[in-house]
């Protein structure tokens, strides 16, 4: 259930990345809202939580 949760929060993230960027900021790049908002997510206690330790396996799936 957590690695469920945690690919729901990447997927909003690159969600709301790709729409900041095609409505608001059209010269910056979508790569840097993404990784702006990363290190947002990063920042706050809750999210660090719900975030998986590296797996290979999921990593190659």
């Amino acid at each position: 259930m957590k690695m469920m949760i945690f690919i729901g929060i990447i997927l909003l993230a690159v969600a709301a990345s790709t729409m900041i960027q095609q409505h608001f900021a059209r010269k910056i790049s979508v790569n840097y809202i993404a990784m702006a908002i990363g290190i947002v997510l990063a920042v706050i206690p809750q999210t660090n939580s719900l975030i998986e330790s590296f797996s290979s396996e999921v990593f190659m799936g």
